[in-house]
C-alpha cells in the first residue's frame, strides 16, 4: 500500500508529457553511472600526463581515444571557465608556449555556455553529461516531429545520447554533435510552418547552428551542416510548390542569424587562422587521403570485436581515425526502417548518406576523392568527422523502423530478414577479427569480460529474430526498443569501466612551481605534459595544439628544437629515448631556452640529468619519487630592458613599471601578434616584433607604467553584429507570439468557455 501510494504521488508530481524527458535523462545518467557514483574517475590526467598515481578495477585502459581530451579540452576549458567566472573575456592563454589565443584556438570552446561547467570540480563529466542530454532530448523531439510514436522516439533519443562518438572520442570533436538533432528539428519546424505566415519556425535552426559553432569544432559542425542541408532539401520536396519560396527564405534567415550569433567565436578563430599552422588540415595535407582499413568495418557493428580502446596492438590504426559506431541492434532496425511508405524520400536519403559516408571512410571505389570535391572536405579527417551524422541517420532510420513495426504487417517480415542479415554481419565480423585477436583478447585476464561483450550483439540479434515471429503482440515494439537501448547502454559503459577508480596527483612539484616560477616558464620532459600547465596556472614553454601559432612553430624549428616534426607538438615522445634526445637539444640550445624565459626543467626522477646540462650549471632544486625539477642558470626575465640602467618590476604578465636613467626599450617574451596593444603612462605606443616572436616597446627615462592587453582584432564588430542578430531574434519571437497571445485571451473570454 505504501509503495502504491508513493507511486501515485510521484505520478501526480511528474506531468505525463515529462516522462519521455525523464527517461532520456535517466538513460544518460545510467551510461555515466560509474563516473557519477565515483566508482571510476574520468580525469584524463592519468593517461595524458605523468604527474599522477592511479589504481584501476580489472586493468587500466584508455577510457577515450583522443588524448586532446587531456591536452586541450580539460585544461583550456578550465582556463576559459575561470576567466569568464572572474569577469574576464577568455581571449588569451598565457600558460601555453609563449602564449596564444584561447577563444581563437576554438577547441577550447571558450565562449560556449556549457564551458562554464569546467569551473566545477567534476566539470568535464557534467560538461559531457550536459551535451548528451541535449543530444538525446533534441533527438526525441525531432522524432516526435516526424510522427514517430512516443516509445520509439524515447528509444532513439536515449540511443543517440549514448552514441558511439560520445562513447569513444572524448575531446572537442563531440561537442557540436549535440546540436545536429536540434538543427534537424529546426529544419522540420520550418517545413511544418511553411503554410503559416506568422509561425515562422526558424529560431531553433538559428540557435542550433550558432551553438554548434560555439561548441568548438567547426569541422564536425560543417559535416553536420552538409547532412542537415540534405535533410532540408528532401523535406522541402514535401512542401507545396507555392510555399517553397517562403520555406527557403526561412532557411536562409535561420542560417544567416545563426552565423551572425556565432561571430564572437568565429571572428577570433578566423583572425588566428591567418597567422596559424593547421598541420594536415590543408587541401594538400595528409588528411585529404585518410581512410580506414577494411579491418575497421566490423567495429561499427560490434564495437569491441577487437577488445577495448587501443587494447589490441594489431589494430591501433583504426582507433586513431575512427569516429564512433552504430551497434548491431540499431543497424537491424535501420534496415527495417530503410523501406517504408511514410517519409520514403527521407529514408532513402539517410540510407544513401550513410552508405556514402562509409564508402568515403573506407575509400570504396575511390569515394574519398569524390567527397573531396565538396569544398573544405579535403581539409578534414573525414572518417572521424562524418561518423556522427551517419550515426544520426542510422538512429532515425531505426526509429522509423520501430514505427513501422507498430502498424505495418510487412515490417515484421522485414525484421526477420534484417535480423538474418545482421547475424551474417556479426559472423563475418568475428571471422575478420579472429586472426588479429589470436593470442591477445582470450589470453588476457579479462577474457571473460571480452566473451560477454562479444555475446551482447549476438544476443540482441537473436532476441530480435524471436520477437519478429511473435506476431502483433502489443509489447513487442517496447521490447525491441528496450533491447536497442540496452545494447547502446552496455557499449557506452565499457570505456568508463577502463578508467581508474582512484587517482592521486603528485601536487608537490606543482606546488613548488606555483611558488617559485612567477612569470618564468618551465620545460616539460613528460611529467606535466602540455597543456596541463594551464590547468595549474603554470607557464609551460612546451605546447601542443592545433591551430598553432605559425611564428612560434617556426621559432621552435629554427631556434629551440631544430628538426622537430610536427612543430605544433613541442613535446617529449618515445619515453626515455625521447627524454634523453630532448635533453641533448636543450643543452645544445640552452641560451635560446633561457632567452624564452625558461627557468626550470621538470623530468621523471628515474631519468638522470644530461652531463652537459650539469656542466652548464643546471642544478636540482626539487625531487620526489615521481618528478625532479632543475634550475637553469641564466633565464631572461619576462620583462627586460635593452640597457642595464633600468629597474623593471611587474606583478602580472600584462603590467610592468620601468624606471630608466635614459630612454630605452622594454622586451616582453610573449608571442607578438595582431590584437596586442600597449600603452606607456596611458598613451598608446606601437609594438615591435623581435626574433619573430617577442614584443618590444620604447619606454622613456624616469618612471613609466607599461600596460599590455589583447583582444581579437575584429571582435568589437563581431559583438555589434551579434547584438543586432540577438535583438532581431528576440523581436521576431515577440512579434510572432503576440497575435497568438491576443487570440488566446479572446478565446478565453468567449461565452460558454471554461477550463477543463
Amino acid at each position: 500500500m505504501r509503495s502504491s501510494g508513493f507511486s501515485s504521488r510521484l505520478t501526480r508530481r511528474i506531468p505525463a508529457g515529462a516522462w519521455p524527458v525523464v527517461v532520456v535523462i535517466l538513460a544518460v545518467l545510467a551510461g555515466n553511472v560509474l563516473y557519477v557514483s565515483g566508482q571510476t574517475m574520468n580525469n584524463p590526467i592519468t593517461w595524458t600526463a605523468g604527474i599522477s598515481h592511479f589504481l584501476c578495477h580489472i586493468s587500466c585502459g584508455r577510457p577515450a581515444i583522443d588524448p586532446n581530451l587531456g591536452f586541450i579540452t580539460q585544461p583550456l576549458g578550465h582556463q576559459a571557465a575561470l576567466d569568464l567566472l572572474h569577469g574576464h573575456w577568455p581571449w588569451w592563454n598565457y600558460f601555453e608556449g609563449l602564449g596564444q589565443p584561447l577563444a581563437g584556438e576554438m577547441q577550447s570552446a571558450a565562449l560556449f555556455p556549457l564551458t562554464l561547467l569546467f569551473g566545477l570540480g567534476a566539470g568535464l563529466l557534467w560538461f559531457h553529461v550536459g551535451l548528451e542530454i541535449i543530444a538525446g532530448l533534441s533527438t526525441y523531439f525531432l522524432a516526435r516531429r516526424l510522427s514517430i510514436p512516443t516509445v520509439a522516439a524515447v528509444a532513439v533519443g536515449a540511443v543517440f545520447a549514448l552514441n558511439g562518438t560520445y562513447a569513444w572520442l572524448g575531446n572537442a570533436v563531440l561537442n557540436p554533435v549535440a546540436f545536429l538533432p536540434m538543427l534537424l528539428l529546426g529544419v522540420e519546424m520550418i517545413i511544418e510552418s511553411a503554410d503559416s505566415p506568422t509561425n515562422r519556425g526558424w529560431y531553433v535552426a538559428a540557435l542550433a547552428l550558432a551553438l554548434s559553432l560555439y561548441a568548438g569544432f567547426p569541422e564536425v559542425a560543417y559535416f553536420d551542416g552538409l547532412f542537415a542541408g540534405l535533410f532540408a532539401v528532401v523535406r522541402l520536396a514535401s512542401v507545396r510548390p507555392s510555399l517553397r519560396g517562403r520555406a527557403l527564405r526561412r532557411f536562409a534567415l535561420g542560417g544567416g542569424v545563426g552565423v551572425a550569433l556565432a561571430l564572437p567565436a568565429l571572428i577570433p578563430f578566423y583572425d588566428f587562422l591567418k597567422v596559424a599552422d593547421v598541420g594536415a588540415h590543408t587541401n594538400a595535407g595528409s588528411d585529404s587521403f585518410v581512410h580506414l582499413p577494411t579491418s575497421a568495418l566490423p567495429m561499427y557493428f560490434d564495437p569491441y570485436v577487437y577488445g577495448t580502446i587501443f587494447f589490441n596492438p594489431n589494430v591501433n590504426l583504426p582507433w586513431g581515425n575512427i569516429g564512433g559506431y552504430f551497434t548491431i541492434t540499431v543497424t537491424t532496425l535501420a534496415l527495417v526502417g530503410l523501406v517504408g511508405a511514410r517519409h520514403r524520400a527521407l529514408r532513402v536519403a539517410m540510407g544513401l548518406w550513410t552508405l556514402a559516408g562509409l564508402a568515403g571512410t573506407f575509400n570504396v571505389l575511390h569515394a574519398r576523392q569524390l567527397w573531396n570535391v565538396i569544398p573544405l572536405v579535403a581539409n578534414a579527417s573525414f572518417p572521424r568527422y562524418v561518423t556522427p551524422s551517419c550515426e544520426m541517420a542510422m538512429v532515425l532510420l531505426a526509429g522509423l523502423g520501430l514505427w513501422d513495426l507498430t502498424s505495418v504487417t510487412s515490417a515484421r517480415r522485414r525484421l526477420t530478414l534484417a535480423s538474418a542479415i545482421s547475424l551474417l554481419i556479426l559472423l563475418w565480423s568475428v571471422h575478420e577479427a579472429s586472426p588479429l585477436n589470436r593470442g591477445v583478447t582470450m589470453s588476457h585476464k579479462a577474457h571473460v569480460v571480452f566473451l560477454l561483450l562479444g555475446f551482447v550483439p549476438f544476443a540482441g540479434v537473436l532476441i530480435y529474430a524471436v520477437l519478429s515471429r511473435l506476431g502483433s503482440r502489443r509489447w513487442v515494439p517496447l521490447a525491441l526498443a528496450l533491447v536497442m537501448v540496452g545494447e547502446a547502454l552496455v557499449m557506452y559503459v565499457v570505456p568508463t569501466g577502463e578508467a581508474p577508480k582512484q587517482i592521486t596527483v603528485d601536487q608537490a612539484p606543482i606546488t613548488y612551481l606555483q611558488t617559485h616560477e612567477g612569470e618564468y616558464r618551465f620545460v616539460d620532459f613528460g611529467v606535466i605534459f602540455p597543456n596541463w600547465g594551464t590547468q595549474y596556472h603554470l607557464n609551460s614553454l612546451s605546447a601542443i595544439d592545433l591551430p598553432f601559432p605559425r611564428a612560434y612553430k617556426d621559432f621552435i624549428e629554427r631556434t629551440l628544437y631544430p628538426g622537430l616534426t610536427p612543430g605544433n607538438q613541442f613535446v617529449v615522445k618515445n619515453g626515455i629515448i625521447g627524454i634523453n634526445a630532448m635533453q641533448a637539444i636543450v643543452a645544445a640550445h640552452l641560451r635560446a631556452f633561457e632567452g624564452a624565459t625558461a627557468k626550470y626543467l621538470i623530468m621523471p626522477s628515474s631519468v638522470p640529468l644530461n652531463p652537459q646540462l650539469a656542466r652548464e650549471g643546471v642544478t636540482r632544486v626539487f625531487a620526489d619519487s615521481l618528478a625532479t625539477i632543475y634550475l637553469l642558470p641564466r633565464p631572461r626575465a619576462f620583462f627586460s630592458t635593452a640597457t642595464k640602467d633600468c629597474v623593471v618590476t611587474s606583478t602580472d604578465p600584462a603590467n610592468a613599471v620601468t624606471n630608466c636613467r635614459q630612454p630605452s626599450s622594454l622586451t616582453r617574451t610573449e608571442l607578438s601578434m595582431k590584437g596586442w596593444t600597449a600603452s606607456v603612462n596611458g598613451r598608446h605606443v606601437p609594438i615591435t616584433t623581435i626574433n619573430g616572436v617577442y614584443q618590444r616597446v620604447d619606454v622613456p627615462a624616469g618612471p613609466a607604467r607599461v600596460r599590455f592587453s589583447f583582444r581579437p582584432p575584429h571582435e568589437l564588430a563581431a559583438f555589434a553584429v551579434f547584438a543586432l542578430a540577438l535583438a532581431f531574434l528576440a523581436l521576431s519571437l515577440y512579434d510572432e507570439r503576440r497575435p497568438l497571445t491576443r487570440l488566446t485571451r479572446r478565446v478565453g473570454r468567449a461565452p460558454g468557455r471554461h477550463r477543463a
